[in-house]
């Protein structure tokens, strides 16, 4: 069911797991995805204003620094600022880190937010808080469960799915962890598992080795089984059309014919040559390796930009690093407690200056900025102290951090809300994940009190917050 204010109630069909499976009586490859994808979706719905067609959200995983990064304080004091200097911008009168001089040449296409907060300090449930715009509770509640928001992707693919042959919602390069359990509201939650993202997992593409190839193979969703061709495959489709063939249409349950469509789009994500070529980064030139920089970060972008040049609508992409002298895991490498400035210095903040800044030219070049939005958030931010820990670090901090969104009918040029002397609180208008949930649906066109039901048929509103209007152009 979806409910658009000011329009009678809209009801869709669901395919329940039970009927799925007696229909894979007369499966053939690819029904197993076809059952991820086995989920009506309802009609194109759009809210006022909304421009952009896509979102890329670049996760942060771990919490970036506010005070090392777009909103620093070289007046506080050292303990505080740390080493580096701010350096103006295309914008006057903004400053950002000396670190990121490639985006400091492209603040006028750029939002800044410095007034985000929140209350939780822990990864998974600040993850999850950043991922669906619905605060899990309390910092205890680490566990994904069915009863979780859905994540933006998860909804958009619900609400505007992809046409043809592509997957509407993807996700790379691997899920996020945290004390053992994946991060909740990463997927469908209470939408179910086919609202899940199609994962696209760590592989050589990004592989710390120097015999890196550029490549990312195919995914195993989309490989046929061992002695399956195409044209095989093509013949077992026929089949079954042709044994469906004598039955009479209009006494076919609607479930079934919903079934059908699914299938086929599963098949046709098997088959396409357009699907199998976006997925494969060796299509690109090697300058564009190199523009995107040939790291984690820079080829996870990379993979995005494609994404969303075949139709994909979200992309969630883990600005991942794996750099060879840290302990910590390339998946929550900005939760920098330690090796925090030798890690800015060396790997983080040059990867995401440059692959950043590469992903917003490569889609204004191509004409695709204005249409994409572009949404860059952790989870917090890190504590204005610099502890003692090896090298020195920031720690957790959620009572002020910056994100920033590009593209897709954002102005750019803005900063909005500011913080204290030592960026630790807010103290001009402060934005919740909530609002920043608002914002996302309303720039993709998707009004932000739009209620969805959920697989007991419960309604939800998609956000709790308000769209910072502000930032629209």
């Amino acid at each position: 069911m979806v409910r658009v204010p000011g329009q009678p109630l809209t009801h869709f069909g669901r395919t329940s797991r039970r009927r799925f499976l007696r229909a894979g009586a007369l499966a053939f490859a690819g029904l197993s995805l076809g059952e991820v994808l086995a989920s009506a979706v309802p009609a194109h719905t759009r809210g006022p204003g909304g421009r952009a067609k896509s979102c890329i959200l670049m996760l942060l995983n771990g919490g970036q620094a506010q005070l090392d990064t777009f909103d620093m304080k070289p007046s506080a004091p050292d303990s505080i600022r740390g080493p580096y200097q701010p350096i103006s911008t295309a914008v006057p009168g903004t400053w950002i880190c000396e670190k990121l001089p490639q985006l400091s040449r492209l603040t006028d296409r750029m939002a800044i937010v410095r007034s985000m907060h929140h209350h939780l300090l822990a990864h998974n449930t600040g993850a999850a808080y950043a991922l669906s715009g619905h605060s899990p509770g309390s910092d205890q509640d680490i566990a994904p469960k069915p009863s979780n928001h859905p994540t933006y992707g998860s909804v958009v693919s619900k609400v505007l799915p992809s046409p043809a042959s592509m997957p509407s919602f993807v996700l790379t390069p691997t899920y996020l962890f945290d004390m053992g359990f994946p991060t909740p509201s990463a997927g469908g939650g209470w939408l179910g598992k086919a609202c899940d993202p199609f994962p696209l997992v760590r592989n050589r593409m990004m592989a710390r080795s120097p015999a890196w190839e550029g490549k990312l193979p195919v995914p195993e969703d989309l490989q046929l089984p061992e002695g399956m061709i195409p044209a095989r495959l093509e013949t077992r489709r026929s089949l079954l059309q042709s044994l469906e063939s004598g039955f009479d249409e209009t006494h076919r349950l609607a479930s079934l014919q919903t079934l059908d469509i699914h299938q086929q789009k599963a098949l046709d994500l098997i088959l396409s040559a357009q699907t199998r070529a976006a997925f494969d980064l060796s299509l690109e030139p090697p300058e564009v390796h190199d523009r995107y920089g040939r790291c984690e970060m820079g080829q996870v972008l990379l993979l995005a930009r494609r994404m969303i040049e075949a139709g994909v609508r979200f992309v969630t992409a883990n600005a991942v690093s794996n750099p060879s002298n840290t302990a910590l895991s390339p998946f929550q490498i900005w939760d920098t407690h330690f090796d925090h400035f030798r890690l800015y210095n060396d790997n983080l903040l040059p990867e995401f200056d440059r692959s950043l800044s590469a992903l917003i030219l490569d889609l204004e070049e191509r004409r695709l900025l204005d249409e994409t939005l572009i949404v860059v958030m952790g989870e917090f931010g890190r504590t204005p102290r610099i502890n003692s820990a090896k090298d020195g670090g920031r720690d957790h901090w959620s009572r002020a951090y910056s994100i920033q969104l590009i593209g897709g009918g954002i102005r750019g040029g803005v900063v909005h809300g500011a913080t204290d002397q030592h960026a630790a609180d807010v103290t001009d208008s402060p934005v919740l994940p909530d609002d920043i949930a608002a914002t996302i649906y309303e720039c993709l066109g998707i009004p932000h009190n739009l209620t969805l039901e959920d697989q007991k048929g419960r309604p939800h509103r998609i956000s709790e917050g308000e769209p910072v209007w502000q930032l629209f152009s």
